[in-house]
This record gives C-alpha cells, structure tokens and sequence, in this order.
C-alpha cells in the first residue's frame, strides 16, 4: 500500500473485515515503530476494547484489560494485524487474515459460555 495515509481519517474506528468479508471489530489503535533515525511507520492496527478504552483515559483501558482477564478472555487481546496484512482501505479496512485465525474468535465463544451460564442467558 503506497501513498499519504491520514491515520485518523482513513483508519481509526473503520469496520475491519476478514478476507471473506466478515466484521472483525473496528480499528481501536494504530500501533507505530520509531527508530532508527528514519520517519514512524505505521506496524499495526489494533482492535479491542481495552485499546478504545485507553483512547478515552487511560485507566479505563486498564479496567477493560482487567474486565477481559477476569473473563477470561484477555488470550490474544488487544488483536494486532500486522500493517503488511491490510488488503484495501475504503469504507472499510479490508485484510488478509480470517476471524478464525485470530484470538476474536476465541473471545466471542467464550463471552458466549459466560452469557449462557448467567440466569436467562442463552445458548
């Protein structure tokens, strides 16, 4: 991917979808590398809810880390997909991984185990 990228605009909180097409979550953080005297690249975006959290203030990123690992749920968390793996950007990020191959799957099945142990929950 080559040209001007504005990472507000055109990246944080757009829908990311799976190479099949499937939401992901949104775009919560861009994660940069500095160094070596040369200009920030962007490395990664980042999704979870932790990440939008910090956006906010920065102890609540730290309650919802503390919320997913009381959960259960904090095993891959927040998801990082690697710059290199983003196919498009239009109305929303499109890249080159599947949900299955990432830790979003294991957090809904397991944020469904829990809804469906609480009284009223369902399977």
């Amino acid at each position: 991917m080559e040209g001007r990228l504005d990472l507000v605009r055109d990246l944080l909180d757009k829908k990311v979808v799976d190479r099949h097409g499937r939401e992901m979550g949104r775009v919560d953080g861009v994660i940069l590398e500095v160094g070596g005297g040369e200009a920030p690249r962007v490395a990664a975006i980042a999704i979870g809810s932790s990440v939008l959290a910090r956006r906010v203030a920065s102890f609540l990123g730290r309650a919802a880390a503390g919320l997913e690992r009381a959960l259960g749920v904090d095993a891959g968390r927040p998801l990082r997909i690697p710059f290199a793996a983003i196919l498009d950007i239009g109305d929303h990020v499109r890249v080159d991984v599947t949900v299955g191959e990432t830790a979003g799957a294991t957090v809904d099945h397991a944020l469904r185990n829990v809804w469906s142990s609480l009284p009223g929950g369902s399977s």
